[in-house]
Protein backbone atom coordinates (compact mmCIF):
# COMPACT_ATOMS: atom_id res chain seq x y z
CA UNK A 1 0.00 0.00 0.00
CA UNK A 2 1.31 3.44 -0.87
CA UNK A 3 2.01 5.71 2.04
CA UNK A 4 3.59 9.03 2.97
CA UNK A 5 6.71 9.21 5.10
CA UNK A 6 6.21 10.24 8.73
CA UNK A 7 8.52 12.75 10.39
CA UNK A 8 8.91 13.05 14.17
CA UNK A 9 10.33 16.18 15.79
CA UNK A 10 12.15 14.53 18.68
CA UNK A 11 14.03 15.80 21.69
CA UNK A 12 11.09 17.14 23.75
CA UNK A 13 12.03 15.01 25.66
CA UNK A 14 14.16 12.52 23.77
CA UNK A 15 12.38 9.42 25.12
CA UNK A 16 8.98 10.81 24.11
CA UNK A 17 10.04 10.81 20.46
CA UNK A 18 11.23 7.21 20.74
CA UNK A 19 7.98 6.24 22.48
CA UNK A 20 5.97 7.82 19.67
CA UNK A 21 7.91 5.81 17.09
CA UNK A 22 7.30 2.64 19.09
CA UNK A 23 3.59 3.43 19.22
CA UNK A 24 3.49 3.92 15.45
CA UNK A 25 5.05 0.47 14.96
CA UNK A 26 2.68 -1.08 17.51
CA UNK A 27 -0.48 0.39 15.95
CA UNK A 28 0.46 -0.32 12.32
CA UNK A 29 -1.29 -3.34 10.82
CA UNK A 30 1.69 -5.19 9.36
CA UNK A 31 2.87 -8.77 9.01
CA UNK A 32 6.24 -8.21 7.36
CA UNK A 33 8.93 -5.56 7.78
CA UNK A 34 8.03 -4.16 4.38
CA UNK A 35 4.44 -3.43 5.41
CA UNK A 36 5.50 -0.99 8.12
CA UNK A 37 5.50 2.76 7.55
CA UNK A 38 8.57 4.83 6.79
CA UNK A 39 9.46 7.03 9.77
CA UNK A 40 12.19 9.62 10.20
CA UNK A 41 12.96 10.60 13.78
CA UNK A 42 15.19 13.64 14.26
CA UNK A 43 16.18 14.58 17.77
CA UNK A 44 18.23 17.69 18.55
CA UNK A 45 17.45 18.27 22.23
CA UNK A 46 20.35 20.67 22.78
CA UNK A 47 19.03 23.01 20.11
CA UNK A 48 15.46 23.40 21.38
CA UNK A 49 14.83 25.75 24.30
CA UNK A 50 12.65 24.41 27.10
CA UNK A 51 9.03 25.12 26.21
CA UNK A 52 7.82 25.71 29.76
CA UNK A 53 10.66 28.13 30.52
CA UNK A 54 9.65 30.18 27.49
CA UNK A 55 5.93 30.19 28.29
CA UNK A 56 6.61 31.08 31.93
CA UNK A 57 8.83 34.01 30.93
CA UNK A 58 12.12 32.47 32.12
CA UNK A 59 13.70 32.82 28.66
CA UNK A 60 12.91 35.00 25.65
CA UNK A 61 14.10 32.40 23.14
CA UNK A 62 11.07 30.92 21.41
CA UNK A 63 11.64 27.16 20.85
CA UNK A 64 9.51 27.49 17.71
CA UNK A 65 12.55 28.75 15.79
CA UNK A 66 14.52 25.52 16.21
CA UNK A 67 11.44 23.32 15.81
CA UNK A 68 10.83 24.96 12.43
CA UNK A 69 14.41 24.16 11.36
CA UNK A 70 13.97 20.51 12.32
CA UNK A 71 10.68 20.27 10.43
CA UNK A 72 12.42 21.67 7.36
CA UNK A 73 15.22 19.09 7.75
CA UNK A 74 12.65 16.32 8.04
CA UNK A 75 10.93 17.54 4.90
CA UNK A 76 14.19 17.65 2.95
CA UNK A 77 14.84 14.09 4.10
CA UNK A 78 11.50 13.02 2.64
CA UNK A 79 8.98 13.39 5.50
CA UNK A 80 5.55 14.62 4.44
CA UNK A 81 3.45 14.09 7.59
CA UNK A 82 4.93 15.65 10.72
CA UNK A 83 4.15 15.10 14.39
CA UNK A 84 5.55 16.93 17.42
CA UNK A 85 5.45 14.70 20.52
CA UNK A 86 5.33 17.59 22.99
CA UNK A 87 2.01 19.03 24.13
CA UNK A 88 3.56 22.23 25.49
CA UNK A 89 4.98 23.09 22.06
CA UNK A 90 1.39 23.25 20.78
CA UNK A 91 0.67 26.28 22.97
CA UNK A 92 -0.31 29.24 20.76
CA UNK A 93 2.83 31.33 21.42
CA UNK A 94 4.91 28.48 20.02
CA UNK A 95 2.72 26.54 17.60
CA UNK A 96 1.19 29.52 15.81
CA UNK A 97 4.65 30.68 14.75
CA UNK A 98 5.54 27.17 13.58
CA UNK A 99 2.31 26.86 11.58
CA UNK A 100 2.73 30.30 10.04
CA UNK A 101 6.25 29.54 8.80
CA UNK A 102 5.34 26.10 7.49
CA UNK A 103 2.36 27.45 5.55
CA UNK A 104 4.52 30.23 4.12
CA UNK A 105 7.54 28.18 3.06
CA UNK A 106 6.50 24.51 3.02
CA UNK A 107 2.74 24.42 2.34
CA UNK A 108 2.82 20.77 1.25
CA UNK A 109 3.84 19.59 4.72
CA UNK A 110 1.00 18.03 6.71
CA UNK A 111 1.76 19.23 10.25
CA UNK A 112 -0.62 17.66 12.76
CA UNK A 113 -2.10 19.73 15.58
CA UNK A 114 -2.15 17.47 18.61
CA UNK A 115 -4.87 19.21 20.68
CA UNK A 116 -7.30 18.90 17.78
CA UNK A 117 -6.50 15.20 17.45
CA UNK A 118 -7.05 14.70 21.19
CA UNK A 119 -10.43 16.42 21.18
CA UNK A 120 -11.61 14.54 18.10
CA UNK A 121 -10.56 11.28 19.76
CA UNK A 122 -12.51 12.06 22.93
CA UNK A 123 -15.63 12.95 20.94
CA UNK A 124 -15.47 9.75 18.91
CA UNK A 125 -14.32 7.20 21.44
CA UNK A 126 -15.51 8.56 24.79
CA UNK A 127 -18.73 10.46 24.08
CA UNK A 128 -19.87 9.77 27.64
CA UNK A 129 -17.08 11.97 29.00
CA UNK A 130 -18.16 14.85 31.21
CA UNK A 131 -15.55 15.84 33.80
CA UNK A 132 -11.96 15.85 32.56
CA UNK A 133 -8.89 16.26 34.72
CA UNK A 134 -5.72 17.39 32.96
CA UNK A 135 -2.15 16.45 33.89
CA UNK A 136 0.42 18.68 32.20
CA UNK A 137 3.50 20.86 32.52
CA UNK A 138 3.36 24.35 34.00
CA UNK A 139 3.79 25.76 30.50
CA UNK A 140 0.69 24.00 29.19
CA UNK A 141 -1.14 24.85 32.43
CA UNK A 142 -0.45 28.57 32.07
CA UNK A 143 -1.18 28.67 28.34
CA UNK A 144 -4.63 27.17 29.09
CA UNK A 145 -4.68 25.55 25.67
CA UNK A 146 -6.38 22.32 26.70
CA UNK A 147 -8.61 23.79 29.39
CA UNK A 148 -9.94 26.41 26.97
CA UNK A 149 -10.48 23.96 24.10
CA UNK A 150 -12.21 21.40 26.32
CA UNK A 151 -14.39 24.02 27.96
CA UNK A 152 -15.38 25.46 24.58
CA UNK A 153 -16.37 21.95 23.46
CA UNK A 154 -18.74 21.58 26.41
CA UNK A 155 -16.63 19.56 28.82
CA UNK A 156 -16.30 20.30 32.50
CA UNK A 157 -12.59 20.80 33.17
CA UNK A 158 -11.05 20.04 36.56
CA UNK A 159 -7.68 21.61 37.34
CA UNK A 160 -5.71 21.76 40.59
CA UNK A 161 -4.63 25.08 42.02
CA UNK A 162 -1.18 26.20 40.91
CA UNK A 163 0.54 25.11 44.12
CA UNK A 164 -0.59 21.50 43.63
CA UNK A 165 0.12 21.72 39.91
CA UNK A 166 3.66 22.95 40.56
CA UNK A 167 4.59 20.79 43.55
CA UNK A 168 2.99 17.52 42.42
CA UNK A 169 2.29 17.27 38.68
CA UNK A 170 5.01 19.53 37.27
CA UNK A 171 7.53 18.13 39.75
CA UNK A 172 6.58 14.61 38.68
CA UNK A 173 7.69 15.57 35.17
CA UNK A 174 10.55 18.01 35.73
CA UNK A 175 12.26 17.36 39.07
CA UNK A 176 15.99 16.96 38.36
CA UNK A 177 16.35 14.12 40.85
CA UNK A 178 13.15 12.11 40.72
CA UNK A 179 11.21 13.43 37.72
CA UNK A 180 10.37 11.50 34.55
CA UNK A 181 12.54 13.71 32.34
CA UNK A 182 15.57 12.85 34.47
CA UNK A 183 14.65 9.16 34.72
CA UNK A 184 12.71 8.24 31.55
CA UNK A 185 13.67 4.56 31.50
CA UNK A 186 13.59 3.64 35.17
CA UNK A 187 10.79 5.62 36.80
CA UNK A 188 11.63 6.45 40.41
CA UNK A 189 9.50 5.38 43.35
CA UNK A 190 9.17 9.04 44.30
CA UNK A 191 7.74 9.84 40.86
CA UNK A 192 5.26 6.98 41.20
CA UNK A 193 4.21 8.42 44.56
CA UNK A 194 3.57 11.84 42.99
CA UNK A 195 1.69 10.15 40.13
CA UNK A 196 -0.59 8.35 42.58
CA UNK A 197 -1.10 11.56 44.56
CA UNK A 198 -2.25 13.34 41.40
CA UNK A 199 -4.60 10.51 40.46
CA UNK A 200 -6.10 10.55 43.97
CA UNK A 201 -6.69 14.29 43.66
CA UNK A 202 -8.72 13.81 40.49
CA UNK A 203 -10.60 10.86 41.95
CA UNK A 204 -11.70 13.04 44.85
CA UNK A 205 -12.91 15.60 42.32
CA UNK A 206 -15.07 12.89 40.68
CA UNK A 207 -13.52 13.19 37.24
CA UNK A 208 -14.43 10.43 34.78
CA UNK A 209 -11.49 11.03 32.42
CA UNK A 210 -7.82 11.90 32.83
CA UNK A 211 -6.02 13.61 29.95
CA UNK A 212 -2.27 13.01 29.89
CA UNK A 213 -1.40 16.32 28.23
CA UNK A 214 2.35 15.76 28.51
CA UNK A 215 4.10 13.08 26.47
CA UNK A 216 6.44 12.35 29.40
CA UNK A 217 3.43 11.00 31.31
CA UNK A 218 3.07 8.26 28.71
CA UNK A 219 6.27 6.81 30.15
CA UNK A 220 4.74 6.22 33.59
CA UNK A 221 1.23 5.17 32.53
CA UNK A 222 0.54 1.51 31.82
CA UNK A 223 -2.63 0.83 29.77
CA UNK A 224 -5.23 -0.86 31.91
CA UNK A 225 -3.57 0.13 35.18
CA UNK A 226 -6.33 2.63 35.99
CA UNK A 227 -9.77 1.03 36.18
CA UNK A 228 -11.99 3.77 37.59
CA UNK A 229 -11.27 6.55 35.06
CA UNK A 230 -10.76 6.76 31.32
CA UNK A 231 -7.19 7.73 30.44
CA UNK A 232 -6.53 9.74 27.30
CA UNK A 233 -2.88 9.25 26.31
CA UNK A 234 -1.86 12.01 23.89
CA UNK A 235 1.14 10.15 22.51
CA UNK A 236 -1.01 7.16 21.54
CA UNK A 237 -3.46 9.49 19.82
CA UNK A 238 -0.67 11.21 17.90
CA UNK A 239 0.69 7.85 16.74
CA UNK A 240 -2.70 6.79 15.38
CA UNK A 241 -3.21 10.17 13.71
CA UNK A 242 0.17 9.98 11.98
CA UNK A 243 -0.63 6.47 10.72
CA UNK A 244 -3.98 7.71 9.43
CA UNK A 245 -2.48 10.63 7.56
CA UNK A 246 0.45 8.64 6.19
CA UNK A 247 -1.64 5.81 4.79
CA UNK A 248 -3.77 5.91 1.67
CA UNK A 249 -7.22 5.09 3.03
CA UNK A 250 -10.83 5.37 1.85
CA UNK A 251 -12.44 8.74 2.70
CA UNK A 252 -12.80 9.14 6.45
CA UNK A 253 -15.98 9.99 8.29
CA UNK A 254 -16.62 13.70 8.47
CA UNK A 255 -14.41 15.35 11.07
CA UNK A 256 -15.99 16.65 14.25
CA UNK A 257 -16.22 20.44 14.11
CA UNK A 258 -14.33 21.56 17.19
CA UNK A 259 -14.47 25.26 16.42
CA UNK A 260 -10.69 25.59 16.80
CA UNK A 261 -8.99 28.69 15.42
CA UNK A 262 -5.21 28.78 15.41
Amino acid sequence: MEHRTIGIVGGMGPQAGVTLHEAIVRHTSAITDQEHLSVILMTFPRAIQDRTKFLCGLTKENPADEIIKIIEKLNRAGAEVIGIPCNTSHSPKIFNLIKEEIIKHNPDINLLYLPSEVLTYIHRHHPETNRIGIMMTNGTYQSQIYSNLLHNCGFEVVLPDFEFQNEIIHRLIYDHQIGIKSNPIYITTEAISLWNCALDYFRKKNVDTILLACTELSLIYWPGSIKDMNVIDSIEILAKALIREATVLPPRDQEVDLGITL
